[in-house]
């Protein structure tokens, strides 16, 4: 027994760029015509591993009752561990919906962080929109390689500055947010782009990525805890502020938009003039991420305050473009192999 996939390079509108993603689909238990294995947690933890990508999505048939919500039910796995929610699986999956399936039957992602509205989007620069019409294989539903489109989503988050977990560390200065429980980073502002060249590993070293989890505040000592590095290079052209990122985990990332979203939201509310009701309600960033792994992604991202209250989110956008690389079919592990045999 087999299982379709489709990969994705997303955040880019260019293939071989941004941060890839693995989708697969997994058909309800019975069908009118077939009966089908429900995939066990193992299995899924298995087939992420196979990949060996930041993540891998499990994209559930539609029961009657998700069509009549118009919602698509996802699982989110690391080669390590299921997670809630993460950047870009959600714009990849939001995208296939949209371009390759054109599923008018979902507008909704359900996660493990809560649902997570989308629609369409096109973020791609002047410059690779020009490209695309001339290099691409095809464009919109059922393209082949090198098709893609865009995707926003409101993330569904619940952001949350943690109590200095880490200070007795030598980077105790540095903030430590979590966009939603499970999803934690570490916000490190650099002064320069070659600052950032020179990081090389997470604060809280590779190996405890998922185990630095424990000193996090009471009740969201969960999840992955990555270092997020960041250059912030101001205002550019159209009022966002541009940020340039480096996300670094059990390994690094080359574009992840949970973090992004993070930072992003973190940097609004501690922005001067925020809490006294001064300046726009809507503050729009630019994140490049990636750049020095050679998977350049970019990453837009809209926060909005709540305009009787300042000190609160009321929403977090996430804007990005995914590309297809690839289509095929994998086996269904056997139950028995377990993950650490």
């Amino acid at each position: 027994m087999t299982l379709q996939f489709t990969t994705f390079d997303v955040f880019t509108s260019r293939p071989f760029r941004g941060n890839p993603l693995a989708i697969v689909e997994v058909p309800t238990s019975t069908t009118s015509t077939t009966t089908q294995p429900s995939l066990t947690q193992t299995q899924k933890q298995l087939i992420a591993r196979e990949f060996n990508l930041s993540e891998t999505v499990f994209l559930h048939q539609q029961t009657p009752e998700d069509i009549l919500a118009r919602v698509a039910r996802i699982d989110i796995f690391t080669p390590l561990a299921q997670i809630p929610f993460a950047g870009h699986p959600t714009i990849g999956t939001a995208a296939y919906l949209l371009h390759h399936l054109r599923l008018d039957s979902a507008r909704v992602l359900r996660t493990g962080a809560g649902p997570v509205a989308f629609r369409d989007a096109d973020v791609r620069a002047d410059a690779d929109a020009f490209l695309d019409r001339k290099s691409s294989t095809g464009s919109g539903g059922n393209g082949g390689s090198g098709s893609g489109g865009g995707a926003s989503l409101a993330v569904a988050h619940k952001l949350h500055m943690h109590n200095n977990p880490f200070a007795d560390t030598p980077y105790a200065q540095h903030p430590v947010v979590s966009i939603v429980n499970g999803m934690t980073a570490i916000l490190a502002r650099l002064p320069d782009l070659a600052s950032l060249a020179a990081q090389t590993q997470n604060l809280v070293g590779a190996e405890n990525t998922f185990a630095a989890s424990a000193r996090l505040d009471e009740g969201w000592r969960s999840g992955p805890v990555v270092t997020y590095y960041y250059v912030d290079e101001g205002t550019v052209a159209g009022g966002a502020r541009r940020l340039r990122t480096r996300n670094l985990g059990s390994r690094e990332d080359p574009a992840t938009g949970s973090s992004a979203s993070a930072l992003c939201g973190f940097l609004t509310l501690s922005e001067e003039g925020a809490e006294e009701g001064e300046g726009p309600t809507v503050r729009r960033f630019e994140v490049v991420q990636g750049v020095e792994m050679g998977r350049r992604s970019e990453i837009r991202v809209q926060v909005a305050l709540e305009d009787d209250d300042r000190t609160k989110v009321k929403e977090i956008r996430l804007e990005g473009n995914a590309v297809m690389i690839m289509q095929g079919r994998i086996p269904i592990p056997d139950v028995g192999l377990g993950v650490h045999s």
